[in-house]
């Protein structure tokens, strides 16, 4: 690494005015969320989900809609190392069919290309204006994929991680319709209300987005020929995550603010170390709450499924595979925080996680680090040096013309994209931090966090939220850090001694 040294050039010297603030969120966009109401039946005896959903929505486009079904990616053979990484070396296919599709109640046929699936919206006969909100209905059956992601089955728990069908993103320059990817978490979604009521046999037990302790039965084992109907309502989340377990299952819960945290094991597992799990959870929500803002939503469940994900983030419901759960396993605690920090930075805050997945994955992992330092300091300083070692050093990257900011299709292998998204980010958030001290840039990410809150936020928008939180023009930093530009490397070390000098008067 060369030394960093003080430089000052004209190109540095632009007008604060031009950064400005971003504009709070819309509150009319808000108000014009989608809405999601579902109808879904569960038998794990068969593996088997069916089900009815309507999506009523206010369209950008007033000739189509796409939406994404994610399920159908898992019913066809991927080869690559990255999808042996991803599905496990001998993954069994499922099966998705949609068999009833519906604009505003009337019959339409779609087209479906990969796992998007096209619907036409006809003119609108009561008002023929394309500000006026639109319901597509679509009935689907699906036949679990038994492999080792996001949504799978075993013995125990079926884990059903982007199973419902959603709305793909419509931007300024058109439609979001990216192939799935098995590098990196390949989503990208807005806001949006669900109601979803899930019938299951009596004797399981149901964690999701939703706040599941208090939900409403609808229909009780007794009069419903031994199945139960939950009605599961919450507001203001970017997807909807649900596990069904058996009675094998147990759960601690602790109280964090107002919100309820459970965390759901097995028989078998580590009940010792569950309970270390759980604790951790509980504290980093309370901790990201203290740094970040509110938590918004009344329950969060951490659930061990099987499988091999390591661990996934959904609205206030996370998976954490079984291996964290194991007699010796050491790596509960940083993962549950990992996933938890992530109900900030992707959950409250989005962004498209398929062309700048540093905005989540990096935040995440930088407050993840600030967390672990505080209450496990041992953890955290070997973790701490580990992502400065991988983001600092990325010589072999440059040559490579890897980078951070980049499309999770460029990235090779897994450890790159850990390398460059995580490390990288992080290491340059924990460098910016030995600038400006932990306080400053942790009320910066809190009013980041906040001007943003319910939007997806993009890179350009994060520089010039930093530009303007620093007081000068932060794209030298953010080229050499995140887009691996080496020529800005000593604007970069420039502008940050600038900020530690500033933070110093």
């Amino acid at each position: 690494m060369r030394k960093w040294v003080l430089w000052l050039g004209c190109s540095s010297l632009i007008a604060i005015a031009a950064w400005g603030l971003p504009a709070k969120a819309n509150a009319e966009k808000l108000l014009q969320k989608p809405l999601y109401q579902a109808d879904v039946q569960i038998d794990p005896v068969k593996k088997e989900v069916t089900g009815s959903v309507a999506i009523t929505f206010w369209p950008e486009d007033p000739q189509r809609a796409y939406l994404h079904l994610y399920p159908d990616v898992f019913t066809e053979q991927h080869e690559g190392m990255l999808w042996e990484e991803l599905l496990g070396k001998e993954p069994v296919l499922g099966t998705y069919d949609n068999n009833r599709l519906a604009v505003d109640g009337k019959m339409v046929v779609g087209q479906k290309e990969r796992h998007i699936l096209q619907v036409p919206l006809q003119a609108n006969e009561q008002s023929g204006a394309a500000a006026s909100p639109r319901t597509i209905q679509l009935d689907f059956a699906m036949k679990l994929p038994h492999n080792d992601g996001r949504m799978s089955y075993d013995d125990h728990a079926i884990w059903l991680g982007n199973w419902l069908p959603i709305l793909a993103v419509h931007e300024q320059a058109g439609w979001r319709l990216d192939a799935y990817e098995p590098v990196g978490d390949p989503f990208y979604s807005e806001i949006a209300d669900y109601e979803v009521n899930v019938t299951y046999p009596a004797g399981y037990q149901l964690a999701s987005t939703a706040a599941d302790a208090g939900a409403e039965v609808a229909a009780s084992p007794a009069t419903s020929g031994g199945k139960k109907t939950v009605r599961l309502r919450v507001e203001n989340v970017r997807d909807f995550a649900l596990v069904l377990m058996d009675s094998t299952y147990q759960k601690a819960e602790t109280k964090a603010g107002n919100t309820l945290v459970r965390t759901w094991w097995r028989q078998g597992d580590d009940e010792l170390l569950a309970k270390r799990i759980h604790e951790a959870g509980a504290k980093s929500l309370a901790y990201f709450q203290e740094q970040l803002g509110a938590y918004p939503y009344a329950e969060y469940d951490v659930v061990r499924t099987g499988g091999a994900i390591n661990g996934m983030e959904y609205p206030a419901l996370v998976f954490l595979d079984g291996r964290h759960f194991a007699a010796g396993a050491e790596t509960g605690i940083v993962t549950v925080a990992h996933e938890t920090a992530h109900q900030w930075f992707y959950g409250l805050l989005g962004n498209d996680q398929l062309r700048e997945a540093w905005l989540d994955e990096g935040f995440t992992e930088y407050v993840t680090l600030a967390f672990l330092s505080r209450e496990y300091p041992l953890t955290g300083a070997e973790r701490v040096r580990r992502r400065l070692e991988n983001g600092i050093f990325v010589q072999w990257y440059v040559k490579e013309e890897l980078r951070p900011w980049q499309a999770l299709s460029a990235f090779p292998a897994n450890q790159s994209y850990s390398d460059l998204v995580y490390s990288r980010t992080s290491s340059m958030l924990w460098l910016l931090r030995g600038a400006w001290g932990e306080e400053r840039l942790h009320d910066v990410l809190r009013e980041y966090v906040q001007t943003y809150r319910y939007q997806n936020v993009s890179g350009e928008q994060w520089e010039a939220f930093l530009s303007r939180a620093a007081g000068e023009d932060a794209r030298a930093f953010l080229d050499y850090w995140m887009k691996l530009d080496m020529s800005r490397q000593e604007q970069a070390a420039a502008w940050l001694e600038r900020q530690r000098d500033k933070q110093r008067k």
